[in-house]
């Protein structure tokens, strides 16, 4: 196992659900704590997720100004205010939707600024309460109970993001989806796939951050506890997962850490300051 306190780590690479929040979708004053404690150490935090960048911006700022944020998977990023995304081709979006709407599952498109779905009420406080902090025009408007393919081409935004609820259904709309081109099927669970570009992932993208700050990768520390996090282990050089994490990211990692309900980020963090 890697002794965290001896590696020269300049930035840290942190998901968010499972990881950084806590079971109840909250950062701890523990963990913000170590966080502001490491940029006053001048290394680099940057908040990796699925979830949508202004999502993800949101919680940034209710930590500290300071935080940077890839979100998208990897497919929207924001180092010191030099922005990029790469969102699904508009036909290729249009296509999805079109088939999840044949399968008559659940689903939810998400632009920049806004996510159509039609079963988003349970969502709608959660988004509303961590983007009340942003600046007016950086925060997301929750449609429910909305048709998504309409909306969509009605709406000339991009679509970064699409998620399908399938139930018993997935296995059939993966082998279906696995056909078009420049997409990223992700399934987390036996119920839901997640449907983003597939020119980035959050390894790809960490390695552009990295490029970008000129820190070596072999000095980045990735943090996570989900499939979707192992691109981002992969590339970075100290790898860690959380004791909640699955047990094929912590087969990828050099140091298992706490839960996220033990703060498990803030005691690595704490080994860095």
């Amino acid at each position: 196992m890697v002794n965290l306190a001896q590696c020269e780590i300049r930035m840290v690479c942190l998901d968010l659900d499972g990881t950084l929040f806590t079971p109840q979708k909250k950062v701890s004053e523990r963990s913000r704590k170590a966080i502001v404690a490491c940029l006053d150490r001048g290394i680099e935090v940057i908040l990796v997720t699925g979830r949508p960048y202004l999502f993800a911006r949101g919680v940034a700022l209710s930590i500290d100004p300071r935080v940077d944020v890839i979100g998208y998977v990897g497919n929207y990023r924001s180092i010191r205010s030099q922005a990029e995304g790469t969102p699904i081709a508009r036909e290729t979006a249009l296509e999805i939707l079109r088939l999840l709407q044949r399968e008559h599952v659940w689903m939810q498109a998400k632009t920049f600024h806004h996510i159509y779905g039609n079963a988003l009420n349970l969502i709608r406080p959660d988004y509303q309460k961590v983007t009340r902090n942003n600046p007016a025009q950086e925060r997301i408007e929750v449609h429910s109970w909305t048709d998504p393919l309409r909306k969509i081409q009605e709406s000339s935004d991009p679509v970064y993001k699409i998620i399908a609820l399938g139930g018993i259904k997935v296995k059939k709309l993966n082998q279906q989806l696995s056909s078009l081109p420049g997409i990223k099927v992700y399934s987390y669970a036996k119920t839901n796939l997640e449907i983003t570009s597939d020119q980035h992932d959050k390894g790809t993208a960490i390695r552009c951050a990295a490029k970008q700050l000129s820190i070596p990768l072999n000095q980045v520390l990735g943090v996570g506890d989900s499939l979707n996090d192992i691109e981002m282990l992969e590339i970075c050089g100290v790898r860690a997962a959380m004791g909640n994490a699955s047990s094929a990211l912590k087969a990828k990692a050099d140091i298992i850490t706490g839960t996220n309900a033990q703060d498990g980020v803030a005691q690595l963090l704490e080994q860095l300051v």
